[in-house]
């Protein structure tokens, strides 16, 4: 498996874009960002769908909200990062790398930036990807704003393998946040609204899919 994984990121690299020379950034500062192989197979979901409004939670240094915008000029992303610190950063690599036309980085905890997301505005993909014990509340704030065939991602649902093997972690913090994104799969998996499915890549995603069950 490590050595399958292995070949296909030297596949990826060898048309890597600039924007991956962050990956040395955030490696440095222990950023934490995409692999490359989950920011390739996200790509190629809003290649897919055609996607043309991506709305993001959580910017980090804003490696993955880049490679977004760049699967086409027409792509707008917002994307919402409550650490100033990271916020900054962000805003300057979206600039270096020229992005600031297509992605706007609102600076708020995401319990409220909602608030600020445009009027009427609505979005053909939602990525996930901040506190991972708020999952659940991200997606009931945000999810008013996906198109009717719209497509939510959460990243890290499996959680370095302790989702499904929480038996080995002694800190009692991090088994509550454990806890609760195993509860947030079980929910998702059940809900009435969306299909979803989990695959094994990078750290765990979640594919949801809106539209009734039983259209």
């Amino acid at each position: 498996m490590e050595k399958d994984i292995a070949y296909i990121e030297q596949l990826l690299f060898q048309n890597s874009s600039e924007i991956d020379e962050l990956r040395t950034y955030a490696d440095q500062n222990k950023v934490p960002i995409m692999d490359k192989i989950s920011t390739e197979f996200v790509k190629q979901m809003i290649r897919i769908h055609n996607a043309q409004n991506i709305l993001e939670i959580g910017t980090a240094i804003g490696y993955s909200s880049m490679h977004f915008a760049s699967c086409n000029s027409n792509i707008n992303v917002y994307t919402i990062e409550r650490n100033e610190e990271m916020y900054h950063q962000a805003v300057k690599n979206i600039k270096h790398y020229h992005f600031e036309d297509q992605i706007k980085v609102i600076l708020s905890d995401a319990k409220d930036a909602f608030e600020r997301i445009p009027e009427n505005m609505k979005f053909d993909m939602i990525f996930i990807d901040a506190a991972k014990a708020q999952s659940q509340k991200f997606f009931e704030l945000y999810e008013p704003f996906l198109n009717e065939g719209g497509i939510i991602l959460t990243d890290n649902v499996l959680y370095h393998g302790f989702v499904s093997n929480i038996e080995i972690v002694r800190s009692r913090n991090i088994r509550q946040m454990i806890k609760k994104i195993k509860s947030y799969n079980e929910w998702l998996m059940n809900h009435p609204n969306y299909e979803t499915t989990i695959i094994n890549i990078g750290d765990g995603m979640a594919i949801s899919k809106r539209g009734r069950k039983d259209d």
